[in-house]
Protein backbone atom coordinates (compact mmCIF):
# COMPACT_ATOMS: atom_id res chain seq x y z
CA UNK A 1 0.00 0.00 0.00
CA UNK A 2 1.49 3.23 -0.95
CA UNK A 3 1.62 5.64 2.09
CA UNK A 4 -0.44 9.35 1.71
CA UNK A 5 3.26 10.88 1.62
CA UNK A 6 4.20 8.97 -1.33
CA UNK A 7 0.99 9.54 -3.52
CA UNK A 8 1.12 13.11 -2.63
CA UNK A 9 4.31 13.13 -4.17
CA UNK A 10 3.73 11.40 -7.00
CA UNK A 11 0.68 13.37 -7.88
CA UNK A 12 2.45 16.50 -7.17
CA UNK A 13 5.58 16.23 -9.01
CA UNK A 14 3.11 14.51 -12.37
CA UNK A 15 0.36 17.49 -12.28
CA UNK A 16 2.71 20.09 -11.79
CA UNK A 17 5.74 18.87 -13.72
CA UNK A 18 8.10 18.66 -11.26
CA UNK A 19 10.87 16.16 -10.87
CA UNK A 20 9.66 14.01 -7.88
CA UNK A 21 13.43 13.84 -6.31
CA UNK A 22 13.23 17.52 -5.25
CA UNK A 23 10.04 16.96 -3.69
CA UNK A 24 11.05 16.15 0.48
CA UNK A 25 9.82 16.84 3.26
CA UNK A 26 10.91 20.50 3.98
CA UNK A 27 10.85 21.92 0.44
CA UNK A 28 8.36 24.61 0.84
CA UNK A 29 5.65 24.69 -1.84
CA UNK A 30 7.48 27.60 -3.61
CA UNK A 31 11.19 26.19 -3.94
CA UNK A 32 9.23 23.49 -5.88
CA UNK A 33 8.35 26.07 -8.77
CA UNK A 34 4.75 26.77 -7.14
CA UNK A 35 3.39 29.88 -7.71
CA UNK A 36 -0.23 31.92 -6.09
CA UNK A 37 -1.46 30.47 -9.04
CA UNK A 38 -0.67 26.94 -8.75
CA UNK A 39 -1.60 27.02 -5.26
CA UNK A 40 -5.11 27.93 -6.27
CA UNK A 41 -4.96 25.03 -8.67
CA UNK A 42 -3.57 23.01 -6.20
CA UNK A 43 -6.52 23.55 -3.62
CA UNK A 44 -8.76 23.13 -6.48
CA UNK A 45 -7.45 19.25 -7.21
CA UNK A 46 -7.45 18.38 -3.86
CA UNK A 47 -11.20 19.57 -3.12
CA UNK A 48 -12.08 17.57 -6.51
CA UNK A 49 -10.05 14.72 -6.49
CA UNK A 50 -10.04 14.28 -2.75
CA UNK A 51 -13.34 15.60 -1.49
CA UNK A 52 -11.11 17.93 1.12
CA UNK A 53 -11.07 21.33 2.01
CA UNK A 54 -7.81 22.74 2.81
CA UNK A 55 -7.50 26.39 4.53
CA UNK A 56 -5.54 28.55 2.81
CA UNK A 57 -3.57 31.11 4.16
CA UNK A 58 0.01 31.18 6.41
CA UNK A 59 -0.36 27.53 7.00
CA UNK A 60 0.52 24.30 4.52
CA UNK A 61 -1.37 26.71 1.83
CA UNK A 62 0.96 29.34 1.58
CA UNK A 63 4.45 29.44 -0.46
CA UNK A 64 5.86 28.89 2.34
CA UNK A 65 4.63 26.08 3.60
CA UNK A 66 6.23 22.67 3.38
CA UNK A 67 5.51 19.68 1.22
CA UNK A 68 5.40 17.80 5.00
CA UNK A 69 3.00 20.65 6.03
CA UNK A 70 0.78 19.98 3.17
CA UNK A 71 0.65 16.09 3.62
CA UNK A 72 0.09 16.93 7.65
CA UNK A 73 -2.91 19.43 6.66
CA UNK A 74 -4.26 16.63 4.10
CA UNK A 75 -4.27 14.38 6.57
CA UNK A 76 -6.62 16.21 8.92
CA UNK A 77 -8.50 17.85 6.30
CA UNK A 78 -12.33 18.14 6.10
CA UNK A 79 -14.41 16.87 3.74
CA UNK A 80 -16.27 19.18 1.18
CA UNK A 81 -19.62 19.83 2.07
CA UNK A 82 -22.13 19.72 -0.69
CA UNK A 83 -24.98 21.37 -0.58
CA UNK A 84 -27.68 20.03 -3.15
CA UNK A 85 -29.66 22.42 -5.62
CA UNK A 86 -32.93 23.49 -5.42
CA UNK A 87 -35.24 20.96 -7.26
CA UNK A 88 -36.53 23.82 -9.65
CA UNK A 89 -35.68 27.48 -10.25
CA UNK A 90 -36.86 29.86 -7.82
CA UNK A 91 -39.07 31.68 -8.46
CA UNK A 92 -38.78 35.62 -8.51
CA UNK A 93 -40.52 37.86 -6.37
CA UNK A 94 -42.63 40.66 -7.16
CA UNK A 95 -43.36 43.53 -4.84
CA UNK A 96 -46.42 44.42 -3.95
CA UNK A 97 -48.14 47.88 -5.04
Amino acid sequence: MVSLYESMKENLAAHFRIDPEIVTPDATLESLGLDSLALVELMCVLRDNLGLRIPDGDGPMSLQGTFAQLVEAVEHAQPVVVIPAAAGPVPARVPSR
